[in-house]
């Protein structure tokens, strides 16, 4: 989930960090309010964590997206020059970016004995990225074809290049749309912290009694529910 979030941290690193917040937050409320309140405030950072992380988990995946037709037309700029598909992609290996790893391991197979081709069929089959089966597949045909090619992969990222500004495109114009969902859907959860914050009297009642209590899990329910229906109705993607 880090990975896929591009969060460049270790998972003990990140638990560490993501504990010490709770016990933070916790520790900060308790000042302030009574411990009922430190204790919802605990729960929340608890939570907020990993459904950062979560809603974050497309982030390498757009970045490595992006990537592909830059790999594309630094092979062709290669190929023009003279050198070979496997030398075109051990320069893109040399100079790094978020698919110099995958790129690495088709290296890795073909010192193995692998064919270039065969090596780069198993990364299309293995990668979910957008882009990488049909950059995989023109890359195999110019290992075949040679510098000929180089037009086609230029051709191929200038198509992927407008795939993605078109995505990117949708995603903005969506964006005010999902940011009024989430200060509608944590609008309420913002006024109770607020509360047992300002006037820790106020909520007592909601967190001392039977009928408070299943007054408050009730809401958090229907708030999550909310927010499940608000996000199917957006029709969010990864």
């Amino acid at each position: 989930m880090l990975e896929a979030a591009d969060v460049a941290v270790s998972p003990e690193a990140a638990v560490q960090m993501w504990l010490l917040a709770v016990i933070a937050a916790g520790l900060f409320v308790l000042a302030l309010a009574p411990a009922t309140a430190a204790a919802v405030a605990m729960l929340v950072a608890l939570v907020a964590g990993p459904l950062w992380i979560h809603l974050s988990r497309a982030r390498r995946g757009r970045r490595a997206a992006d990537a592909v037709p830059v790999i594309l037309e630094a092979s062709a700029t290669e190929m023009r020059s003279g050198a070979t598909v496997e030398g075109a992609i051990e320069a893109i290996v040399a100079g790094g970016g978020p698919l110099a790893s995958d790129l690495q391991r088709v290296l890795a197979r073909v010192g193995l004995g692998a064919r270039l081709g065969d090596a780069l069929a198993t990364w299309a089959a293995e990668s979910d990225v957008a882009g990488v089966r049909a950059a995989a597949g023109a890359l195999a045909l110019a290992v075949e074809v040679g510098g000929p090619s180089a037009g086609a992969l230029d051709g191929l990222a200038s198509s992927l290049r407008a795939r993605q500004g078109a995505l990117a495109e949708a995603r903005a114009l969506s964006a005010q749309a999902r940011i009024s969902a989430l200060v509608v859907g944590a609008g309420p959860l913002g006024y109770l912290v607020l509360s047992a914050l300002t006037d820790p009297g106020a909520t007592g009642r909601l967190f001392s009694t039977r009928v408070g209590q299943v007054c408050l899990v009730a809401g958090l329910s229907l708030e999550a529910l909310g927010a499940l229906w608000m996000r199917h109705l957006l029709g969010v993607q990864p």
